[in-house]
């Protein structure tokens, strides 16, 4: 699915300390039950809290890597916490489970690897035979940002400073992207310049979405909006939100 997540310690480096999301969505876990099934579970930055709060999880990944190391980390957790997870490895964009669950999370922005309307409606229809009667469809997303699209594709973006804790090296990252408006994809690349002089990059093509377009996929997919967010925190969506964060139902 994408370059970055071929590389799960790196992915740990960029993402770890985001903490928002998580208790958002542990906090939705203790309102609507479990199991939880995570859409797009990775190597379980928000799996293992949600499971360290006693909640049961089925996780789904594509990438085998992210799996793989999931489930290194299950093994440093308690017996208790690393029975409450399963995962499997799956593409999310389609059908998931013969299972029903109370609540089905697609966190942080995954919704933006649908990058194509058909890819969107077949990620809703699933999610609709897993939902069981009454229970939530929560995800959260980027909304659009003309600014970030203007910038100029060949030059180096936010840097960040990290410690590979492989090895101690420093690594300095930075980000370039390229926004493609026909189709709505942009393409972030992510570059780790490493204290020897050795630099990695990854890409992740991302699909943006409209909130008028969105709301109408949703709507042809049968979903209702019940709550939204232009953040974690419960700010109202503004028309210069950057973030939206969505908890919806399915209809009849």
């Amino acid at each position: 699915m994408s370059e970055l997540y071929r590389d799960p310690s790196l992915y740990d480096l960029e993402y770890d300390a985001q903490i928002d999301d998580v208790m958002h969505y542990v906090r939705l876990a203790g309102e609507f039950g479990a199991p939880v099934l995570e859409l797009g579970c990775g190597n379980g930055r928000i799996t293992l809290p949600l499971a360290r709060a006693g909640h049961l999880v089925h996780g789904v990944d594509i990438e085998p890597r992210m799996l793989a190391d999931l489930h290194r980390k299950l093994e440093q957790e308690s017996n208790a916490v690393a029975r409450r997870v399963t995962v499997a490895q799956h593409d999310f964009r389609e059908a998931v489970s013969g299972s029903r669950f109370p609540l089905i999370i697609l966190p942080f922005n995954a919704i933006h690897h649908c990058t194509s309307h058909r890819e969107v409606m077949a990620l809703f229809d699933g999610v609709r035979h897993a939902l069981a009667d009454g229970g939530r469809f929560a995800l959260d997303m980027y909304l659009p940002d003309p600014t970030l699209y203007s910038r100029d594709p060949e030059q180096r973006f936010e840097p960040r400073d990290f410690v590979d804790p492989r090895d101690g090296q420093r690594i300095r990252s930075w980000e370039s992207g390229r926004y493609e408006p026909l189709t709505q994809v942009h393409t972030v690349r992510y570059i780790y310049r490493r204290e020897d002089g050795s630099e990695y990059d990854a890409s992740i093509h991302l699909r943006m979405f409209y909130p008028q377009e969105f709301r109408a996929l949703l709507d042809w997919a049968g979903f209702e909006i019940v709550a939204e967010a232009g953040d974690f925190h419960g700010a109202p969506i503004q028309a210069d939100s950057l973030k939206w964060v969505l908890v919806m139902r399915a209809r009849g």
